[in-house]
């Protein structure tokens, strides 16, 4: 049997943020396994862990949509550490996962987790394969594995209707859709990936990865608040600090149980 938690990530109640499943591997399985349980799970990401050491502070760390895995992930990581220190009880300030990224920390604040992701660079492209995406865009870029169009306001960006086949044949994880914010917020974003199985995700962490650097160069700042305007929707306190990013937020687990796989 292998011990899951479901948690809604960058929310501080039930039911809003970003819902991610977290799996304690009792043994290293493989990636086709991992994938299996993934797809059961249908969730935009799922999260495995397995202990790197003794006392709990090193952790490998994969995660998986329902239909590949994938290179970063910010929600499932932030979930990940808030099971380990709520429900595992690590005793540790810093948490260390080793992902297909390289290692990545995780820092216990007073209140909620702070994660400490790469910059990502954002290159502004001029490329057709935005044309007919929408009826504006003010820009577009580049970010990472990820494109990227910024909308004229944050009402055009909550009200964009994705057309998810155009979007799926883009050369690209995903699409990242911004606008400046107002009242408060720095930017506002949704991030659509129907090319690995995530019609909407609705709380992307490794975007704002791109998205600090892009609004950087625009705002001329390195701390933003930001809004990913999903229908779940989620707030985020992102920070440039060198060459990281680093990305706040709270966690909350609604649910727990115990998943019957044989090879475990």
């Amino acid at each position: 049997m292998i011990p899951y938690y479901i948690v809604d990530a960058f929310s501080d109640k039930p039911f809003a943020g970003n819902p991610a499943a977290i799996c304690l591997q009792p043994a290293e399985l493989n990636e086709a396994e991992l994938q299996r349980i993934a797809a059961e799970f249908n969730l935009s990401e799922t999260a495995f862990l397995r202990p790197l050491d003794e006392v709990g502070e090193h952790w490998s760390l994969r995660w998986f949509t329902p239909a590949t895995e994938v290179k970063l992930c910010g929600h499932a990581t932030l979930a990940a550490a808030h099971i380990l220190w709520t429900e595992c009880e690590i005793d540790a300030q810093q948490l260390r996962f080793e992902t297909l990224s390289g290692q990545l920390c995780v820092r216990r604040l007073g209140v909620g987790y702070q994660l400490q992701f790469p910059l990502i660079e954002t290159v502004s492209d001029q490329g057709d394969w935005a044309q007919g995406l929408a009826e504006e865009i003010r820009g577009t870029a580049v970010a990472g594995e990820d494109l990227l169009i910024e909308l004229p306001t944050a009402d055009q960006v909550k009200s964009f209707k994705a057309e998810l086949l155009r979007i799926a044949q883009l050369p690209s994880r995903g699409l990242i859709v911004t606008a400046a914010g107002e009242a408060g917020v720095d930017f506002v974003s949704r991030f659509f990936a129907p090319q690995f199985g995530i019609d909407e995700d609705p709380v992307t962490g490794s975007a704002h990865c791109a998205l600090a650097h892009y609004w950087s160069t625009k705002l001329g700042k390195s701390q933003f608040v930001a809004v990913q305007c999903s229908a779940r929707g989620g707030e985020l306190a992102v920070q440039i600090e060198g060459s990281l990013v680093l990305i706040a937020g709270n966690a909350v687990t609604v649910m727990a149980g115990q998943l019957y796989y044989p090879a475990a």
